[in-house]
């Protein structure tokens, strides 16, 4: 016998010893708080707790649809609701989807169908016509139309100026007449072109012209919008001057000459007052001198021969003037 034969029961009485003083021991392990190994290998569980292991939670008595994370919880899964998770509240619960449709749950109550062919939207509900399952067959801008899916074939829709089953034929653009407010449309080949009435703007005449818009209003002034503006056409006819036409007309002739007349007389009666004034102070001018000779020839006369100083004074200014009897004159 070897030395390893010889030890092998030693190693099993220590290990049969050694289990013992220190209690059972599961393999796998139990669960170090929720259970416990007993001596047959297994795991006795703590209550609200299960499993090999001990390490599965138990929900509350009924919970249907619900889990736990600690004992006796019921945390309802995505779609249920209630105190016992069963009530379904799943979008398909209440198959949303028409026409055969397929529903498909999503996250946060959400669905999708998955629709059956010749059928589309979102539940299912819009049957697809000739315009979806074939495509448009209107030129030039048409609307195709089938009647919502219910037409057995499509028709088109024409825009202005284009005709025909697929919109192929270009018409005048003004048949019909396309400008509003009585604008005066113009055919441009394949377009038009709207000439509006007074107060209104815009392609065909659509929009009213805001005259508020430049802020016309001075000083602090509040500019008020009509309602309603009057639709008026302003008409200028033009026709050309004749060489032969006089300047001036019958009445605006008499005008002037009466302004001629008046203006000439007020300058007459204005030199009239001027030409009064000289005239007058001429007149005492003369009137003055003749007293000044008459005084000078009386004061010679009684004079024995001897220069005499007289003072005179006149209008304008004060002089002095000296006369003398025998030399006959004056010194200034």
């Amino acid at each position: 016998m070897t030395a390893t034969a010889a030890l092998l029961p030693v190693l099993l009485l220590l290990l049969a010893f050694g289990r013992s003083a220190h209690g059972a021991e599961c393999f796998p392990a139990c669960h170090p708080q929720n259970g416990f190994c007993e001596d047959d290998n297994a795991c006795r569980c703590q209550p609200g707790w299960q499993g090999p292991l001990c390490d599965q939670c138990v929900t509350f008595p009924g919970c249907v649809n619900g889990v736990c994370v600690e004992p006796w919880q019921c945390i309802c899964k995505d779609g249920w609701d209630g105190h016992l998770c069963d009530l379904d509240i799943r979008a398909c619960t209440s198959t949303p989807c028409a026409n055969n449709g397929t529903c498909v749950n999503l996250d946060n109550g959400q669905y999708e169908c998955s629709c059956a062919p010749g059928f589309s939207g979102k539940d299912c509900q819009k049957k697809d016509g000739p315009c979806v399952m074939n495509g448009s067959p209107c030129q030039h801008g048409g609307s195709c139309v089938d009647d919502e899916g219910r037409a057995s074939h499509a028709s088109c829709l024409c825009p202005p100026g284009f005709s025909g089953n697929f919109c192929e034929i270009v018409t005048n653009s003004c048949t019909p007449n396309p400008c509003e407010n009585q604008g005066i449309c113009t055919d441009i080949g394949g377009d038009f072109r709207c000439r509006c009435p007074a107060g209104f703007m815009d392609k065909t005449c659509s929009r009213p012209v805001s005259t508020c818009a430049n802020e016309p209003c001075l000083n602090g002034g509040t500019c008020l919008q009509h309602s309603q503006p009057e639709h008026r056409i302003l008409k200028v006819s033009m026709k050309e001057l004749n060489k032969s036409t006089p300047l001036l007309s019958e009445g605006q002739a008499i005008c002037f000459t009466i302004l001629g007349v008046l203006t000439s007389l007020v300058v007459l009666g204005t030199m009239g007052i001027v030409f009064l004034n000289k005239c007058e102070a001429w007149v005492s001018n003369l009137r003055y001198n003749h007293m000044l000779r008459k005084k000078k020839n009386l004061l010679l006369h009684y004079n024995s021969g001897e220069d005499l100083a007289v003072n005179i004074i006149f209008p304008e200014k004060v002089d002095m003037t000296t006369f003398s009897k025998e030399a006959g004159d004056e010194e200034i």
